[in-house]
This record gives structure tokens, sequence and C-alpha cells, in this order.
């Protein structure tokens, strides 16, 4: 039955149209109608596949997860070095964030009542495994210090993220690649200058 849903072009137009709009204007903001008029389908069509919004926004940010661990996968299995591979976790996250709304953002986190935090969350837990497995091995092959905790370096490395995310910032810079770039540098040397990131 997954197989036909997947295939059928109606019910990905309501997820292309469905990020789209969700991505731009956030989830309270979107009506059922407005997704149905954007994507060419109607209503039945929609209640077809999804009993409500919020599922559609469940299937969506599930897909772009499932999607997300393909390429985390492919990054920790490269031959790259500890460093290009945080700096590629880095432009990954960057990249999956960049385009949401503030209203969206917000409607994740804000609003628990309508249960998308939680979904992230529990789909999110194999990733985050895979970060710590990560780190784990690189304190073992000495990329990091032994004695560093593992918790601190998820909370700077979102914090890197943010700042990528911050106007204000990025528009000390020619591009966020730039910002990317002394974030690593930062990151990984703080403000020696006997080393610098390729």
């Amino acid at each position: 039955m997954m197989k036909n849903i997947s295939k059928s072009k109606k019910y990905q137009a309501i997820l292309i149209t469905g990020k789209d709009l969700f991505w731009r204007y956030g989830l309270k903001r979107v009506s059922i109608e407005e997704i149905c008029k954007e994507a060419s389908v109607s209503k039945m069509t929609f209640y077809k596949y999804f009993p409500n919004k919020v599922d559609l926004a469940k299937q969506i940010l599930s897909d772009i997860m499932q999607e997300a661990l393909q390429q985390f996968k492919g990054v920790l299995e490269s031959d790259n070095s500890f460093e290009q591979k945080v700096e590629q976790m880095m432009r990954m996250k960057m990249e999956g964030t960049k385009e949401l709304s503030a209203e969206f953002m917000n409607d994740i986190y804000k609003q628990p009542e309508n249960g998308l935090l939680e979904f992230m969350q529990k789909h999110g837990h194999q990733l985050q495994k895979l970060f710590v497995d990560f780190l784990q091995q690189a304190k073992r092959t000495g990329d990091i210090r032994n004695d560093i905790k593992i918790d601190f370096i998820i909370y700077q490395m979102n914090k890197m993220t943010d700042t990528v995310n911050d106007a204000g910032l990025l528009s000390k810079y020619s591009s966020p690649n730039e910002l990317i770039m002394e974030n690593m540098r930062f990151f990984f040397y703080g403000l020696t200058c006997s080393k610098t990131v390729e």
C-alpha cells in the first residue's frame, strides 16, 4: 500500500506543497484549503492520505530525517578526516534549517500540543546515537581530547549552527561558507594561529 502511495503524483504534490508552505509560513498559518489549492488536488484527495495537516507535517519531517540519516551515514563511512566530517555535518544541519520560517520553528518548539517536537525527538534518536558513537570513536583514536564531555561538544556544535543562522553575524562575511569555516577554525583551534582547517 505504501509503495503505491509513494508513487502517487497527487500524494507527492501534497508533500512538496505542504513542505513549501510550512517552511515559509509555519503550520498554524497554513490551511488545508491552501495546500490543496497550491497542489491542485481536492480536499477529498488530501484526506485520502492525511487526516490533518499535523500528520502531513510529520510525514514531511520523517522523510527529511530519513534522508538526513542516510547522508549522515555516508559522511561517517567516508575516508575524510575527523575535521572534514564535522564540517560536513555542520553544513548538513545548516542546509536543513536555513529555509525554515520562524513561525514553523515556533510551531515545533513552542507548541508542544501539536506533537511535532516529541515526534522529531523520537525519530531523531537514531541520528543522535550515531553522532555520539562517532565522537566516542574520535576519543579512542585521539582525534579529540579523551577528557572532554560529549554533551559539551554537542552543545557547542548546536551553538555554532545558530551563529550561521544569525543574519547580523552572517552579514559580516562574504558567504555562509566563510562563516562556517570561521566556526570550524574556532571550534578546533580556538584563538591560536598554529593550525588551520583546510
